[in-house]
């Protein structure tokens, strides 16, 4: 049988994959084409997506009005380098959204998006120390890729880098404290009050949802010290709500980095809040030892604009985060009674938009007791997923999308079972 075309050069990407989302040889696969809330891959099979390219894909795949958007500003014209006319009226439809955006600045994906929002905090307090919170994930740059996933544990503050390649002179100016601890993260920031420039952190980290007065805490923390607010909203915004997890908890950042569904499956994110914090990055500004570099040749790529633009009408009219909530509460219910049924010891935690299966017992709050669950059994439940054409990321959150429907639900709830019965009888839980 002949290769796909594709799939015949596979090889020359190293690891044959994009990123460290790798899937186990057994259920990889090449995909062909997505529509909705469906992928098919060059062998032809058709799975229901709930990875939805990590999350970007909020209304689906192929939405006709983001096609339509995308096809017309191509023909205009893609990128130009200079000031387009769709940028702005993307950056008003986000200034509306979101309760922080007095501005906005637009750079090419999240990881961006929290590098810049940090490089402006320090800038703008004249500060040196950055805290985050231990198992939180704000993209690829030096200053994100610490406490991620320490493999004995991190001493807080103890900032230790998840990559090699990383300087210790950037490992001296981050803190890592445990999320969901106001307390400690109190302590750890009384000693260097005076050198704290921000405090980064996802409102939603990965799928654990912060303890009540946490996020509030924090922002009381950095209104007390002078450090800058930073919320990583590139999972949480639009999703929890049309205005994102600030608007959800009722917390206003100094900062939000968007990304994600911002640009409609094309590559796009923002730094938005504060404008006095923001307009330090105006070219020729008067020079006082504050300016900010923030540029790139794609930023505000006119074709990717467009795209975010229609998809955040298309939310917007739909009112998408209600939607998510509805279809993300029954599959949760419906893979919990599985679990019940099964008696395995199974809970969704997380809010409906990305809950995560997790096989354990007991409260999970913080990157320690998510970890103390039993990893390899959800890790082996997503791939019995995927052998049941449930397109899943292995032991992480499962995405909600507008076009997912009761039938795909109740599809995947019956491949939910099977899989569980499967992970139960080879003995991966009791």
């Amino acid at each position: 049988m002949m290769k796909h075309p594709a799939t015949a050069h596979v090889d020359l990407i190293p690891g044959n994959c994009f990123g460290t989302f790798k899937l186990p040889d057994e259920v990889a696969f090449v995909t062909d084409r997505g529509e909705g809330s469906n992928l098919w891959t060059t062998d032809g099979r058709r799975l229901i997506d709930f990875v939805l390219g990590s999350g970007p894909m909020m209304i689906g795949h192929g939405h006709p009005r983001v096609v339509s958007a995308i096809q017309e500003q191509a023909a205009r014209g893609t990128t130009f380098y200079a000031m387009n006319d769709v940028a702005p009226r993307l950056a008003a439809r986000i200034a509306d959204m979101v309760p922080c955006a007095e501005a906005v600045k637009f750079v090419g994906d999240g990881a961006q998006a929290t590098f810049y929002s940090l490089r402006l905090a320090r800038a703008f307090t004249g500060r040196d120390l950055v805290l985050k919170f231990e198992g939180a994930y704000h993209g690829h740059h030096d200053y994100a890729l610490h406490g991620l996933n320490p493999e004995h544990g991190t001493n807080y503050p103890v900032a230790r880098p998840d990559s090699a390649g990383i300087p210790g002179a950037v490992s001296s100016t981050i803190l890592v404290a445990p999320y969901n601890d106001l307390e400690t993260t109190t302590q750890l920031i009384e000693p260097v009050a005076d050198r704290l420039a921000a405090i980064i952190v996802e409102p939603v980290q990965r799928s654990l949802l912060p303890r009540p007065q946490f996020l509030a805490g924090l922002r009381g923390l950095c209104s007390r010290t002078g450090a800058l607010l930073v919320f990583d909203e590139v999972v949480t915004g639009f999703r929890l709500a049309l205005g994102g997890a600030q608007e959800a908890f009722g917390v206003e950042p100094d900062l939000c980095a968007l990304g994600k569904v911002i640009g409609g499956g094309l590559p796009l994110a923002a730094v938005a809040g504060r404008r006095d914090i923001l307009e330090l990055t105006i070219p020729g500004r008067p020079e006082d030892g504050r300016s900010v570099y923030m540029s790139g040749t794609l930023n505000g790529n006119a074709i990717a604009a467009a795209a975010g633009l229609a998809t955040l009408d298309v939310i917007a009219e739909e009112n998408g985060p209600a939607r998510l909530v509805e279809i993300g509460s029954a599959l949760a219910r419906g893979f919990e009674d599985c679990a019940y049924r099964l008696s395995v010891p199974l809970q969704m935690i997380g809010p409906p938009a990305f809950a995560d299966p997790v096989f354990g017992d007991g409260e999970i709050y913080d990157h320690r007791s998510y970890t103390a669950t039993n990893r390899a059994a959800a890790k082996q439940f997503g791939i019995e997923l995927l052998k049941r054409d449930i397109f899943v990321h292995p032991a992480s959150k499962i995405y909600i999308s507008t076009a997912h429907n009761y039938d795909q639900v109740e599809v995947a709830c019956k491949a939910a079972y099977e899989a569980m019965g499967s992970i139960r009888d080879r003995g991966l839980v009791e």
